[in-house]
């Protein structure tokens, strides 16, 4: 009994301490033209992404409601270099099978980039790293996710031919006990892929 009401608490103050922003989603790009050619994926963290996966944020507007230096689920640091790599890898798979869809063919040995980055991920639930530094933590806690990406089309030369950003934050909290640990964030690589596909092959 003591457990469940200690992470509906942390549930509940999390979800007050999550950024409240202007806008919790959309789609923007500078693409005009489609790709006629095969094109390269690369998917990055940034900086700070990286240096979350073992240590709260930089910034300290960035550390939501953290109430301690180990407070990662709401201070959205402490990810886990494991949950990283399997984030870029479930980015990758959405976009590989986004852009089939829309005829457009990756390919390693493309002359023509299409860099994308991982700004920043928000988990629903701890991640096993989270719980690992937080002992006092729950599976059972839970809170909004979601994630911003940023992405560049670069031709063989360098030459930038546009960029396309998404971002996307859940606001609602009622569905979020149901999902997964990176729920909203997967929802969001899946509707980038898709603009991004759309934006490709127009």
């Amino acid at each position: 009994m003591r457990s469940i009401f200690a992470s509906s608490l942390l549930a509940f103050s999390f979800a007050l301490a999550a950024p409240t922003f202007a806008k919790s989603y959309g789609f923007d790009t500078t693409v005009s033209a489609p790709v006629t050619s095969p094109v390269k994926l690369e998917i990055i963290l940034s900086e700070d992404m990286a240096h979350r996966a073992n240590n709260l944020p930089e910034k300290l507007s960035d550390r939501s409601g953290a109430r301690g230096l180990r407070s990662g689920f709401s201070g959205n640091g402490f990810y886990g270099e494991r949950d990283l790599e399997r984030l870029i890898q479930r980015l990758e798979t959405k976009v590989e099978k986004k852009f089939s869809k829309k005829g457009i063919q990756i390919s390693d040995t493309a002359s023509t980039v299409l860099r994308i980055t991982i700004e920043d991920a928000k988990p629903n639930r701890p991640t096993f790293k989270q719980l690992g530094v937080e002992p006092g933590l729950s599976y059972e806690s839970f809170g909004n996710g979601g994630a911003e990406l940023q992405a560049e089309l670069i031709a063989a030369g360098g030459q930038s031919l546009g960029t396309m950003s998404y971002r996307y934050y859940e606001t609602d909290i009622r569905d979020a006990k149901y999902g997964g640990t990176w729920g909203d964030a997967h929802r969001a690589f899946g509707r980038f892929a898709s603009k991004a596909a759309k934006t490709l092959a127009n």
